[in-house]
């Protein structure tokens, strides 16, 4: 298990792998155990620099991982 992560600290969820095209990334030790997906990783605010996808608010992203997987829903405010 990883040290807890704060606002504003970079984490490298994963390294993207430019020696083996059957596997065009690899997951990071510090990304959550739920994160299945690089698309769904991108639309919770992570974001590529260079060869490694990363996020500034590790925290925040965490929760919104978490909230999503349980098919909960964000409210309609209309």
């Amino acid at each position: 298990m990883t040290a807890p992560k704060s606002e504003g600290e970079r984490v490298v969820l994963a390294r993207r792998d430019n020696f083996n095209p059957m596997v065009p990334f690899r997951w990071a030790p510090d990304a959550p155990p739920g994160l299945s997906d690089i698309d769904w990783a991108e639309e919770l605010g992570a974001k590529w620099e260079g060869d490694e996808l990363v996020t500034y608010d590790y925290p925040t992203f965490t929760d919104l991982l978490e909230y999503y997987e349980k098919n909960e829903y964000l409210p309609d405010n209309d």
